[in-house]
């Protein structure tokens, strides 16, 4: 009997130091285990696609933190979507207008891409945003112009992983000297005599496109014959209300 009673007390002591433990571990514990972590051409913007009929984003989902400040949760291209007021575009993505063409605003968006160095977004007063796009000039191009092919394939490689293949590529040498005299492929660029570039419209790619994106238009520009542009322009579903809304405008000032 003096044996059990050992063992009993033995027990009891043993029970009130592991829950002694379980409250100093308790006491002990991280403290800081829940802190919340803190100049595209004019033309080309304000162009439509079928006149035009020439990452990207990319982004890492980031890992989830408790009271995090969300980075932008606006849906659609560098984090810009359509029909975003001039207001807004202005005011609270800091966006201004642009001297190079009405209706043209330029910025820096929520989420921007390394392979760009120029944003820009097309808005009218009522319909909002309607196209944004980016660009970046390329430098010591050669007569043929094979930076900036390559340039605007890299560009298109990245949108199909995203969008799959696009509905046309446009390789176009509409004079055929530039066919005999390669050479000479910038000086037809710039010119417009030569067009390169890619084209996604909706409806005739492989995936509908997501985000209310009607066309994404992969371009290319000679600013001279050895310097020149590439770029993407994503238009959204009312880009033709705000064409609407610009012929309006340009009707009551004449």
């Amino acid at each position: 009997m003096q044996h059990k009673n050992k063992l009993h007390h033995l027990c009891i002591i043993t029970l009130l130091m592991t829950t002694a433990s379980l409250v100093a571990c308790k006491k002990t514990a991280d403290p800081t285990a829940n802190t919340n972590a803190n100049t595209t051409a004019s033309s080309v913007a304000m162009q439509p696609a079928s006149v035009l009929a020439s990452a990207i984003e990319t982004s890492t989902a980031a890992e989830a933190i408790p009271d995090a400040a969300p980075a932008s949760t606006e849906p659609g291209p560098f984090g810009l979507s359509m029909a975003i007021s001039e207001t807004e575009l202005a005011s609270k993505l800091g966006f201004v207008k642009s001297s190079k063409a009405k209706h043209l605003f330029e910025g820096q968006p929520p989420k921007p891409a390394d392979d760009f160095s120029d944003y820009y977004a097309v808005a009218a007063p009522i319909s909002g945003v309607c196209k944004v796009g980016a660009s970046r000039t390329i430098t010591a191009v050669s007569g043929t112009g094979e930076q900036i092919k390559a340039a605007a394939d890299r560009i298109a490689q990245a949108l199909e992983q995203q969008y799959g293949k696009p509905s046309l590529k446009k390789d176009k040498v509409k004079t055929d000297i530039y066919n005999r005299r390669p050479q000479f492929w910038m000086v037809g660029l710039k010119e417009g005599s030569v067009s390169y570039g890619y084209l996604w419209a909706n409806g005739k790619t492989e995936r509908e496109l997501p985000d209310n994106i009607l066309n994404i238009i992969v371009f290319a520009q000679a600013h001279a014959i050895n310097r020149g542009e590439v770029g993407v322009s994503y238009e959204f579903a009312n880009y033709a209300d705000c064409q609407k809304e610009w012929r309006l405008e340009k009707g009551r000032k004449s």
